[in-house]
């Protein structure tokens, strides 16, 4: 890992702050208490706002984590343990929120064999109500997590560790604040932050990082020729090779998917029919949500006719497809472990995440891919306990230690992705199956004017099947013309309106808002750019072309909406040229974006700091806000994804820094 002080500090230009509160706790004291995500998220948007206009954005409003909501707590800003006097079996725990963040008086974590309940209610083990320390007593070996502390401060000097985390998506790093840990303070029994060391953990502490690049490589995306185009578990339909009933060929995925339940496997016939009912969705124009949603009738004539063809040539019966003639190719399979507990937000998943299949479109002379991906998005049927959670990550985590495409790891991962890919993994979903969501993404099939346009699917209950469904987080295209219409107003109030919670990432984007159908049934990038710098199709609003504005008015929630929506995580917000997986024909190892290798990818993508070799993508705010010095922000996600998954998988749950962990952690507001 080469994180480059020189560019992450352009992302720490937004200044960190430290808070200044007081804590009685035991005659000791916290008096400076770091909150840096707080002063990230929040401080540096508020320039050159009207007093009035902070007043509002600074209003106390906890409805997005009242009692009947799924997310009771947001994100913690910090952790702190605190020794008890005589006491070398427990430890009080503190986890910190501001005000702005979250003022309940309870929070509550399953963590281990039992809930955790942190109150800041002055009762029990908390001592100042409503001062944002919420409290609570832990069993530890306290001897023995200072010596843990004590070996890792030890590795962290020894090999010049450089701390930097994820806030959100975007890596900070801050050279002024120090992520050891404060023994002397400790021992002082006095409160000391482990956040540093929750955060240490996820990192290699080694100067080689040989154990986090090989999660990075063997367990995140992978998409070595050796697995993708393995022989016995995937077909070449061009070179008519392989194994047809592998299970990462796209007509056993597809049989599976089809399947109503384990008893009644679904046969030729019933594959092909419901393969073709889910690509008629493009012949016909389709209303979703009151967006219609234009025929692509190219389908016809690229797809469903030359696959018929050859399926009748090779003697299927009339109008039946041939899985063998299948013009789709495996890209890649992806861990996204990362994507658990988004569900509590209203976003598609489940408590440990999914498991993803990619595939592209084969031309159907078999000389090159078409420029469309199919991403299967299954929810994986894990219990939502640390333990489940643990061993979960555990199975993936463990794909370090093999040789990637040996047949001990491509059978590994196929007993990863039996979990989720077979009928009857989730008793209770259509089909039994796994799958949250289907999602398309092509330019293929379009007309001229060419747009990528972004299609999602889910398994319909009544008939079993794939129905095209509103397009996650995503508004209708209508929302974001460049034109100061009623429409363009309703989005910019949606946002401004529920900036607080988008700004933590914790929003669902509703149907409807304010009476009016608001979820798109598809989402289009056009090829041409909307503004400048180059390729940064992003959400943001407009003037009326008489100088009065309907922006968003918050950067950050601009930021934050815009990146979770379809169009904006594959455009403008991430330097991306449409596909973060790029299609491909046979003996030919995808390509990804800049935004998930932290190198630019394909497509003109700019990389800002200029530097291709420094692990990092820095990309500028596709709305150069603010206007006085753009912001800068930087991407390495396989690498977020990878030291999440490393920090999940070595933590054992009830100890320390799981839970601190387990408080720390941040669900993701996008199903990308």
């Amino acid at each position: 890992m080469r994180a480059s002080k020189k560019y992450l500090i352009l992302i720490a230009a937004t200044t960190f702050t430290t808070v200044f509160l007081s804590w009685d706790h035991s005659n000791d004291s916290i008096k400076e208490v770091n909150t840096p995500l707080w002063s990230y998220l929040h401080n540096k948007d508020f320039q050159g706002f009207t007093e009035a206009e902070m007043a509002a954005f600074g209003a106390d409003d906890d409805r997005y984590f009242s009692p009947g909501s799924n997310r009771k707590h947001p994100t913690a800003e910090d952790v702190f343990i605190q020794r008890i006097p005589g006491d070398n079996n427990h430890l009080l725990m503190m986890a910190f929120y501001s005000k702005e963040n979250y003022s309940g008086q309870f929070v509550t974590i399953n963590n281990g064999a039992s809930s955790l309940i942190f109150r800041d209610d002055g009762k029990g083990d908390d001592k100042k109500a409503g001062d944002g320390f919420y409290t609570t007593k832990i069993t530890v070996d306290v001897k023995e997590f200072r010596q843990k502390a004590l070996n890792v401060i030890g590795e962290m000097k020894k090999n010049g560790y450089k701390p930097f985390h994820f806030v959100h998506r975007a890596m900070v790093y801050d050279p002024d604040i120090e992520e050891s840990f404060d023994l002397q303070k400790m021992d002082r029994n006095e409160a000391v932050s482990i956040s540093g060391l929750t955060n240490a953990l996820s990192s290699d502490l080694t100067t080689t990082n040989a154990k986090l690049n090989n999660i990075r490589t063997n367990s995140m995306i992978i998409t070595d020729l050796a697995v993708v185009e393995d022989s016995t578990r995937t077909w070449n339909s061009c070179a008519q090779k392989g194994n047809i009933d592998g299970p990462w060929t796209f007509k056993i995925i597809m049989k599976q998917l089809a399947s109503r339940d384990t008893a009644n496997i679904a046969t030729d016939a019933q594959v092909s029919d419901f393969v073709k009912n889910w690509l008629n969705n493009w012949a016909t124009t389709q209303v979703i949500n009151e967006d219609t949603v234009a025929a692509r009738t190219l389908v016809n004539t690229t797809i469903i006719n030359p696959w018929l063809n050859k399926s009748k040539n090779a003697g299927a019966p009339v109008g039946q497809l041939d899985m063998r003639f299948a013009p789709f190719k495996l890209l890649a399979i992806v861990n996204r472990f990362d994507l658990r507990d988004g569900e509590k937000d209203g976003i598609p998943g489940s408590p440990v995440g999914e498991g993803r299949f990619v595939f592209c479109l084969i031309r159907n002379n078999c000389l090159i891919a078409l420029k469309m991906t199919v991403i299967l998005e299954y929810g994986v049927n894990k219990p939502a306990t640390c333990t489940d959670k643990q061993a979960w990550a555990q199975q993936w985590y463990a794909l370090k230690d093999l040789p990637v495409g040996s047949s001990e790891y491509n059978q590994a991962l196929e007993n990863i992705t039996n979990q989720f890919s077979l009928c009857g993994s989730t008793a209770t979903k259509p089909n039994q199956s796994s799958l949250d969501q289907l999602r398309t993404n092509e330019i293929a099939l379009s007309d001229t004017p060419r747009t990528w346009e972004m299609r999602e699917f889910v398994l319909d209950s009544a008939t079993g099947m794939l129905r095209e469904n509103t397009v996650t987080q995503s508004p209708a295209d209508k929302y974001n013309v460049q034109v100061a219409n009623d429409d363009v107003k309703r989005m910019v109030s949606y946002v401004n309106q529920n900036r607080k919670a988008i700004n933590q990432e914790i929003n669902s984007v509703p149907l409807s808002w304010q009476g009016f159908p608001f979820l798109g049934g598809s989402a289009h990038i056009s090829p041409n750019s909307v503004g400048t710098p180059p390729n940064v199709f992003h959400w943001d609003g407009t003037e009326d072309g008489k100088g009065n504005p309907t922006f968003i008015i918050n950067n950050n929630s601009r930021f934050f909406f815009s990146i979770n929506t379809c169009a904006g995580c594959h455009a403008g917000e991430t330097q991306t040229s449409f596909t973060h997986v790029d299609p491909v024909f046979y003996k030919t190892e995808a390509t990804l974006s800049g935004f998930l290798t932290a190198r630019a990818g394909q497509g003109g993508a700019i990389d800002f700091d200029n530097n291709p070799d420094n692990d990092s993508m820095a990309v500028k705010d596709a709305a150069l806000r603010p206007s006085t010095n753009p912001a800068t922000r930087i991407f390495n996600e396989i690498l977020r994804r990878a030291k999440d998954l490393k920090n999940a998988a070595e933590t054992t749950c009830g100890t320390v820094l799981s839970i601190s962990s387990e408080l720390m952690f941040k669900p993701l507001n996008s199903a990308d």
